[in-house]
Formats: structure tokens, sequence, C-alpha cells
């Protein structure tokens, strides 16, 4: 199901959805050394969970 960007809060906010580009490129721009992809493949390795996404790009 798509996301609908205009109904946006908490759950929206702790979360990310590999397949939309402005949510990979938030977290590229947060991890500027990691390749689209890797933060694709952290995403997938890690779950939808954005602390869980930051906590495995930082390695902890």
């Amino acid at each position: 199901m798509a996301d609908d960007k205009k109904n946006v809060g908490k759950q929206d906010d702790i979360r990310v959805d590999s397949q939309d580009p402005s949510e990979v490129e938030y977290l590229h721009q947060q991890f500027p050394a990691k390749t689209h992809q890797e933060i694709k493949d952290a995403i997938k390795k890690a779950g939808p969970m954005r602390q869980d996404i930051i906590n495995f790009l930082q390695g902890h």
C-alpha cells in the first residue's frame, strides 16, 4: 500500500519505507558515507523502525 504523504504523524516518523526515495535520501543525508543501496540493505536487515536502522548504520 502506498504511503499517503498527507497522513503524517508519530507512526510515519518512526518508520522508514525502503521503497520511498525521499525517505532513503533523508537517511543518506544523515549517513553520507553510505550508498543508497547500503541504506536500503540496512532497512531490510534492521527492519522498518528508524531507530533500529540508525543503530545498525552506526554499528551498534
